[in-house]
C-alpha cells in the first residue's frame, strides 16, 4: 500500500513540533532557575528541581539547605549563560551551557565561570533538574 507524501510530511512536522515544545519547556525551566537566583527566591528555585535530585552526595534536602544558605549569605546573585544546547531522549534530557555566576556580599564580588551539564527528567508535564555537573 502506497502512502500519500503529505502523510509523511505531516508525521515529520508533528514529531518536530513535539520536540521543539519539549525543548521550549526545558528552556523555560532554566529561565525560572535564572530568575530565582537573581531574586534569591528559594521556592521558585526549588520548583525547577526534581524531588529525586541526586548529585554526588547531595540530595534534594541538602541542595535546598545549600541554596537557601547562599540566598541568605549574598546580597546579590547574578547568573548568566550562553552557548546552550538541549538534547532530549524520551523522558530525560541533558543541557550543556557556559555560565557566569557573580555573587556580592558587603561590596565584595566573586565571579565563577565554567561549563555545566544539567540532567532533566520529565515529571508529569514539567521538566525538572535531577542532576548537575559543573567544571
Amino acid at each position: 500500500m502506497r502512502r500519500n507524501p503529505i502523510f509523511y510530511l505531516l508525521t515529520i512536522f508533528l514529531l518536530l513540533s513535539c520536540t521543539f515544545s519539549e525543548e521550549n519547556q526545558i528552556r523555560k525551566t532554566l529561565d525560572r532557575r535564572e530568575e530565582a537566583l537573581r531574586k534569591k527566591d528559594l521556592s521558585l528555585y526549588l520548583s525547577c528541581i526534581s524531588k529525586d535530585y541526586k548529585d554526588k552526595e547531595e540530595d534534594f534536602g541538602r541542595l535546598q539547605n545549600r541554596i537557601g544558605s547562599y540566598f541568605k549569605t549574598f546580597d546579590r546573585i547574578e547568573y548568566t549563560y550562553w552557548d546552550r544546547s538541549v538534547q532530549i531522549e524520551g523522558e530525560t534530557a541533558m543541557v550543556l551551557q557556559q555560565f557566569n555566576l557573580e555573587v556580592e556580599k558587603g561590596g565584595k564580588r566573586n565571579r565563577y565561570s565554567g561549563k555545566e551539564a544539567l540532567f532533566f527528567k520529565k515529571e508529569g508535564r514539567a521538566w525538572r533538574i535531577m542532576k548537575g555537573l559543573s567544571n
